[in-house]
């Protein structure tokens, strides 16, 4: 094709009737979609029915890789996919690195489109032009790490594969997929989906290469951003610890939340159970990153003391897990810590969704709402025996994991006797930070917005899990990301405050939607720093020869954005989903005092303070106030008049 970056290729795979074809990539307009996850939201347009049932043949399964993944480029391993998830009935987009994408645009694809169902168990093979729908009975019931090795053993250990575990195959509504046995992707039952289609996995590999417009400026422009990288004095020690590097802040300056949002995990307990002393003595074993990441993010665990001693596992970003499994569940150790972890690995489960469910069940159960009758005689209790009993119930859909694994909406309607009331979650989708202990940032903000749910990574920018920082560093991040002089003015009305509702738009084009797009970059801060506008178009524009700027990539991110938000005001969803968690609203206790909801200024909120910064976020997003959805004026200005008529 004309352009660099581009393998060419859509990859479309029909399980029902064990068919597939190819259509060219550039029959998309590329001047309006230009990888990743864009063209997924326009596939997703076309593709998904808002109404479609997501465990019935016509839904289907999109990833997407954008044109950086497959080259050079510095962070550039990143794919897109999306689904409508069974958890939440949204149809919104998940990302993961690996070798997965790289493989995919070797292979000649930029996009792989799934549908239908199989009579029977299936992977599905691409190697080049070689595309087979396999049988895969001997690895239906294996768990992830099992089919991830057959496969690598039959087609090498470079191939990109992507696979559910059993609780998959079950259709478990809190089921992930994982990429080479680590990075998970899908959440809100992706796994459920690949499992309702009897597919197993997908494995990739190909020899074809990336075509690259401008090989020396890339070179270029990859070896300086790595110089810089590695001149940063903290460079060796992230490498070292992978995100346990911020443990102190998170354990002393923020906190974790446990006992379902109503206390933090006390500082001694923490760091006397989890401290980054005891993760290297006993549990830490090798650092893994995503191809061309110059940092990495991934642990390769082994458990050196205790019964299950010798057990190792991987995880992506191992602080997350610890908050999941010590502060959401008290396990007690790093050692049950692990085998917690290993066993959601090998399953394929939602460590984030399972933790959270398991918490407010603990929660309820002291309550008196759910009673030993609806446990089968288990005393609920937050400790390492309840999660023990119930991830496994939960990965085999026995008893009340049953009900837990279908997620917040499913439990509550099944559950009944007013438990929504302690269930804080945003479209079915638990939420991770705490904005009473982060105080209301763009993280935190962006969980409320995010078509997606409560995951919050959309939201990002270098105010993520700081404090007392002064304003003008966040219009560093807005001057460094291409945010105009006029929206800056909006943003910072002074120079010692900024409107998160208002930042949070330009955090969500650009993590969200852009970086996702092109396939560049991560959404942690721990490379974040290093990014920004200008270095994006340079590297768009040596790989792919389109010459852009700045402003016209925000440009592209926000169209994808503001698609993505059409697909799911088809499904039904509006500002009444855009809802606050009411125990935002009440303290948390810390230490024997209580917390109140703050800004990032320590000004005090209440639910009509948040209702006001959403309608900035709406205004400043061109949005109708009232409805909380695009306007036609706005995908006008977008150029998606094509999908006005999916706004009613």
């Amino acid at each position: 094709m004309e352009f660099g970056g581009y393998a060419g290729e859509i990859l479309f795979v029909d399980l029902s009737k064990g068919s597939f074809w190819k259509e060219k990539t550039d029959n998309l307009d590329l001047k309006r979609f230009i990888g990743g996850y864009s063209i997924n939201c326009r596939l997703a347009y076309d593709l998904i029915h808002p109404a479609v049932d997501p465990l019935s043949p016509e839904n289907a399964i999109i990833v997407g890789a954008g044109p950086m993944v497959g080259t050079s480029a510095p962070v550039s391993s990143k794919i897109s996919l999306m689904t409508k998830y069974p958890m939440t009935g949204t149809i919104t987009n998940g990302s993961v690195g690996g070798l997965f994408g790289l493989q995919m645009k070797w292979a000649g694809y930029d996009h792989i489109v799934v549908t239908g169902r199989a009579k029977n168990p299936v992977y599905i093979k691409i190697l080049d032009d070689d595309i087979e729908i396999c049988e895969a009975t001997l690895l239906w019931g294996k768990d992830v790490f099992e089919t991830t090795d057959m496969l690598w053993e039959k087609y090498g250990g470079d191939s990109g594969v992507m696979a559910i575990g059993k609780a998959g195959e079950k259709m478990v509504y809190t089921t992930i997929a994982l990429v080479e046995k680590m990075s998970s992707i899908g959440k809100g039952g992706l796994g459920a989906v690949m499992g309702s289609k009897n597919l197993k996995a997908l494995v990739v590999k190909g020899t074809k290469g990336v075509k690259v417009q401008d090989p020396e400026r890339l070179q270029k422009l990859t070896l300086e951003f790595h110089h810089t990288v590695k001149a940063d004095p903290n460079h060796q020690f992230l490498i070292d610890m992978g995100t346990m590097a911020g443990f102190d802040a998170w354990a002393k300056v923020q906190g974790f939340s446990t006992k379902n949002w109503t206390e933090k995990l006390p500082v001694e307990e923490a760091y006397r159970l989890y401290g980054p002393d005891i993760y290297e003595k006993r549990i830490r074993y090798r650092r893994i990153s995503c191809p061309t990441c110059p940092v990495g993010c991934k642990d390769h665990v082994k458990l050196r003391i205790g019964p299950d001693s010798g057990l190792e596992t991987f995880v992506s970003s191992f602080y997350g897990r610890v908050e999941n499994w010590a502060a959401r569940c008290r396990v007690g150790s790093y050692e049950l810590n692990v085998k917690c972890q290993d066993f959601a690995n090998r399953t394929g489960l939602c460590t984030h969704s399972i933790t959270a469910l398991i918490d407010w069940a603990v929660d309820l159960y002291k309550k008196g709402i759910i009673t030993k009758e609806d446990t089968g005689g288990l005393e609920l209790s937050w400790d390492f025996e309840t999660t023990w009993v119930l991830i496994n119930q939960i990965a085999e859909k026995e008893g009340l994991g049953k009900i837990l694994g279908k997620g917040y909406l499913g439990a509550i309607e099944e559950i009944g006797r007013g438990c929504e009331e302690y269930a804080v979650h945003v479209k079915g989708i638990e939420t991770l930070y705490d904005p009473r202990l982060n105080r209301l940032s763009s993280a935190e903000f962006a969980q409320v917005t995010n078509p997606r749910g409560g995951h919050p990574a959309i939201g990002v920018t270098t105010n993520y899990m700081t404090r007392d920082r002064p304003a003008h560093e966040f219009q560093k991040w807005c001057e460094k990301t291409g945010v105009s002089e006029e929206a800056i003015k909006r943003i910072f009305p002074n120079q010692n405050y900024f409107n998160v509702g208002k930042l949070t738009k330009y955090a969500e084009d650009w993590w969200g939607a852009l970086s996702n797009s092109i396939g560049l970059g991560c959404g942690g801060h721990r490379v974040e720093k290093f990014l920004g506008a200008q270095l994006f178009s340079d590297l768009f524009t040596a790989v792919t020869g389109i010459e852009t700027t700045p402003s016209e990539l925000r440009v592209w991110g926000e169209r994808a954005f503001n698609l993505c938000k059409v697909l799911n005001v088809r499904a039904g969803f509006s500002r009444k989903d855009d809802k606050f968690p009411p125990h935002w609203f009440e303290p948390i206790w810390v230490e024997g005092k209580e917390i109140k909801l703050e800004d990032y200024f320590r000004n005090p909120l209440n639910s009509q303070d948040c209702e006001r910064l959403l309608d900035d976020y709406y205004e400043e997003r061109g949005w109708d106030l009232k409805k909380g959805i695009p306007t036609k004026e706005t995908l006008k200005r977008l150029k998606l008049d094509d999908v006005i008529p999916g706004i009613g």
